[in-house]
């Protein structure tokens, strides 16, 4: 993949006792920098992994719920919070993608089984 870099505008977020600004992780978070082609983001359930991913996949255009750019699907799509405060740097930037989730296989594999 060739995003580089996430940062987080830090000088724009007014109050940091708000969500997504109060998960610890994401308090504390200044900047990424990605120096391998996969990453993997751990942690338990609510310590910030789909929040950021959520922000970076809404910041390259793509529905929150997963799918590509062109996707219609808007069940279970949210707005990304986070989204309007992070910058994302790339190398180069890649215009032909998809958002995968666990949640968006599930329902694309419940809707062939019907």
């Amino acid at each position: 993949m060739s995003l580089r870099k996430i940062t987080i505008q830090r000088e724009r977020i007014l109050n940091t006792d708000e969500y997504p600004f109060n998960i610890p992780c994401i308090n504390s978070f200044h900047e990424l920098e990605l120096k391998n082609n996969v990453t993997f983001f751990v942690g338990e359930n609510g310590s910030g992994k789909s929040t950021l991913l959520e922000a970076i996949a809404e910041k390259c255009g793509f529905n929150t719920a997963g799918g590509g750019r062109n996707n219609a699907y808007d069940l279970y799509a949210s707005k990304s919070e986070l989204g309007n405060y992070i910058t994302l740097s790339w190398l180069p930037k890649i215009t032909n993608s998809f958002f995968l989730r666990a949640e968006s296989f599930y329902h694309f594999a419940t809707h062939l089984k019907r």
